[in-house]
């Protein structure tokens, strides 16, 4: 059944988590701005009338697609419309997403809202232009990193080496204390999932 959970920040960052939406048990994210009601969404791929209601009241700058699998975007245009809101996702998966892109993320991109700032971070493997998202000490790692190892990467040793080397050098230099909200399942944190990326590369994918 869905879930939803609610996170408020000292700083004003409101972090609103919808669980296990759709069929594939998604996540879906908004990430808002205390003062200003400037937000954005995090996938959207399932129920948009639910993350629509969820984003209600808020000014919505974008929806942002962490990679291009279908369970992250399917619906994205009827989210859309309902939030008169443009999408974007990572340069390299536009052929996937199932709308066309208002605009395309780059890595390093700064996306702002309020007084925070969004920070995207390129993380091939799992796709091609998979991206995941930071703000302060928060992770949102799409499909890339989930409790207990990466995205599945079909056995392809060299999506599997692409994988490993943005966790290893993309993420895994953020502190311990920095929260991984992941795409599918239960948050976790970089300095809990550190300690196993050599046990992840012996395991394999």
């Amino acid at each position: 059944m869905p879930v939803e959970e609610l996170v408020h920040t000292a700083d004003g960052l409101v972090v609103r988590c919808l669980r296990n939406i759709g069929p594939y048990e998604n996540n879906i994210f908004v990430v808002s701005d205390a003062g200003s009601g400037e937000a954005y969404v995090l996938d959207g791929g399932f129920e948009p009338e639910q993350v629509a209601k969820a984003a209600s009241g808020l000014h919505v700058r974008a929806i942002l697609v962490t990679h291009g699998h279908r369970d992250h975007h399917e619906n994205v245009g009827t989210l859309k419309a309902l939030l008169k809101a443009p999408v974007a996702i990572g340069i390299d998966d536009t052929a996937m997403l199932s709308v066309e892109a208002d605009s395309l993320i780059v890595d390093q991109q700064s996306l702002t809202f309020g007084r925070h700032t969004l920070q995207a971070i390129h993380t091939p493997g799992h796709t091609p232009g998979s991206t995941c998202f930071l703000i302060g000490q928060h992770l949102f790692t799409g499909d890339t990193l989930f409790p207990g190892g990466p995205g599945n990467t079909n056995h392809d040793p060299v999506r599997f080496e692409r994988i490993i080397a943005s966790i290893r050098e993309r993420l895994f230099t953020l502190p311990d204390e920095t929260n991984v909200y992941p795409g599918h399942g239960r948050d976790t944190t970089i300095g809990a999932e550190r300690p196993h990326l050599e046990e992840w590369i012996s395991r394999g994918w």
